[in-house]
């Protein structure tokens, strides 16, 4: 998640936790089952990317300048194609990293419009690339790699569990 809106703080992170961890636990009992509090806090768990969103905390102004550029030239955005353009877009880019605001206040500053997905498409070979250099490397540092690879533990933990029951098979069904 991003640190933002009702997952900002530690404490309204933990409150969002409890909060679908009871739900998760009144769905379980309304089917007649128990889940424990081990298993919950195995299953709920909600992280964030550090102080900053999801952009700028999984991407350098290196990665992050020729993308948004070219969002810019295919909005024909005022400025693009000036000669202090970049220079621009890294200070405001700074500006709002070092703040930790969404670089939506970056894009509007530069009279970009938002456009997330487009900007996910540009980003999408630069973050796969990064991923596969940091893993062949042995040094994951990116968060979103940092996310999937928890992820990817948390599945080979849970392959062991089970919720529920097969059929029993005493000719009895």
């Amino acid at each position: 998640m991003d640190p933002e809106n009702r997952f900002e703080t530690r404490e309204q992170r933990e409150d969002e936790r409890r909060k679908l961890q009871e739900a998760i636990q009144e769905g379980v009992k309304y089917q007649d089952a128990d889940i424990s509090q081990e298993e919950l806090d195995l299953l709920v768990r909600i992280r964030v990317w550090g102080e900053d969103t999801y952009e700028l905390a999984n991407f350098t102004d290196d990665e992050l300048v020729p993308a948004i550029t070219m969002i810019a030239e295919e909005q024909a955005s005022p400025g693009y194609n000036s000669p202090s353009w970049e220079t621009n877009l890294r200070d405001n880019l700074q500006y709002y990293r070092t703040r930790h605001k969404d670089i939506k206040k970056a894009l509007d500053r530069m009279r970009v419009n938002e456009d997330k997905v487009r900007l996910a498409e540009l980003l999408w070979p630069v973050l796969r690339e990064k991923c596969e250099r940091e893993l062949s490397e042995g040094r994951e540092e990116t968060p979103v790699l940092k996310l999937v690879l928890a992820v990817r533990e948390l599945v080979g933990r849970i392959n062991s569990i089970y919720a529920l029951a097969g059929p029993a098979d005493d000719g009895n069904e």
